[in-house]
């Protein structure tokens, strides 16, 4: 495989990595608790926080922190599997 060739699958990988990205800011996850809820996109982003219920406090901070990791991991499941179906197969790593 020449120099042109490896260039030109650059730039077809960095054009489907691009448009990967597009679609995980179109997907949303949620993840919620007795008073928080979190939504997030596919490239980890927080849309919105949502708290109701009378919780102050530490235990606020407790289920915030909970309800975000919650999202964040949910988004990092879709995001791997999305890429996965981008990346070439290298052995040991992904392959």
């Amino acid at each position: 495989m020449g120099f042109l060739d490896q260039m030109k699958q650059l730039m077809e990988l960095k054009q489907k990595m691009e448009a990967t990205k597009e679609k995980l800011d179109q997907i949303s996850v949620q993840a919620s608790n007795k008073a928080v809820s979190v939504s997030a996109n596919g490239n980890r982003k927080i849309t919105s926080i949502q708290i109701s219920g009378s919780v102050t406090g530490a235990e606020l901070e407790k289920l915030l922190c909970e309800a975000v990791n919650e999202a964040l991991a949910k988004a990092d499941q879709i995001a791997q599997a999305e890429l996965a179906n981008h990346l070439p197969k290298i052995p040991g790593i992904n392959g």
